[in-house]
């Protein structure tokens, strides 16, 4: 039974998938993001990144259209950030034609590394504020390095989470508070709330469209990765049900602590078997 294939998977590839994005789904649950950055980390320590990646793809979409779409902030964060966002595509692309025909070992050590970034980033935790009157030139600045990175890696984070973080929407471009003639700003507690996880699920959907189209270009998005995906997404969504509950049971900050230490170890083993 175990030697069985579906769709070119073996079943315990597609049991041990299922597994991966259960837990990816628990940490996302829990703290509000990771789950690409979980899955495609785990993936990688046995499939090849680019397969990683394809199988990514569907579960990053769905687990993220209600973040992204569901809110009072939608409108707001398409006329900050839509720069960011269509350099996020175009980094893709040109990542995805550049690492044509690289090892897969340099790809690995590169996701690696990106892990070790980002979980050690947010370890610090210092909390950095982008001025309104920086944004023009920077936001799609950020928006082409995480393309170039996520099209290489498949890893959605780094630089834009810590940007979208440090970014102030209670001011719009006008730089002053509660403008109703900006649409570019929050105009109330709730918008100001939703701006932020909105801007995360928008930027997610857009880098997966984008990976999506460069592993398209590379001849990299099979047909195979639909099954693998579509058991994702579901055992994703019953993750996240379970890390909302063991978000309400146990301390957040150490609960996400020691996702972020986990993050840094399979970084350095990833990294360690590269230059092996």
């Amino acid at each position: 039974m175990l030697g069985t294939e579906i769709m070119g998977y073996a079943v315990w590839e597609l049991a041990v998938i299922a597994g991966i994005y259960f837990v990816a789904g628990v940490v996302k649950g829990g703290i509000g993001l990771g789950l690409p950055t979980v899955s495609i980390g785990l993936m990688a320590a046995w499939l090849p990144v680019e397969q990683a990646a394809g199988i990514l793809i569907i579960p990053v979409i769905l687990t993220n259209i209600w973040q992204a779409f569901f809110g009072t902030a939608f409108r707001l964060v398409i006329a900050r950030l839509w720069t960011l966002q269509l350099a996020l595509v175009v980094g893709s692309l040109i990542s995805a034609l550049l690492i044509v025909g690289v090892e897969t070992a340099v790809a690995a050590g590169l996701l690696g590394a990106m892990l070790i970034v980002f979980a050690a980033v947010s370890l610090i935790g210092k909390q950095y504020r982008v001025p309104v009157s920086s944004e023009r030139s920077l936001s799609p600045l950020m928006g082409l390095a995480t393309g170039l990175i996520s099209g290489a890696t498949a890893i959605f984070v780094i630089p834009v989470v810590p940007y979208l973080q440090s970014l102030d929407f209670s001011k719009g471009r006008s730089g002053r508070e509660d403008d109703p003639n900006d649409i570019t700003g929050a105009t109330d507690d709730t918008m100001q709330k939703d701006a932020l996880i909105q801007a995360l699920g928008v930027t997610v959907l857009v880098a997966s469209i984008g990976l999506a189209l460069g592993l398209g270009a590379r001849g990299e998005l099979p047909l195979s990765v639909i099954a693998p995906g579509i058991i994702g997404t579901i055992t994703a969504l019953a993750g996240m049900v379970s890390g909302r509950a063991i978000r309400n049971r146990v301390s957040l900050e150490i609960f996400r602590r020691w996702v972020l230490i986990g993050l840094i170890c399979l970084g350095v083993v990833m990294v360690a078997r590269a230059v092996a």
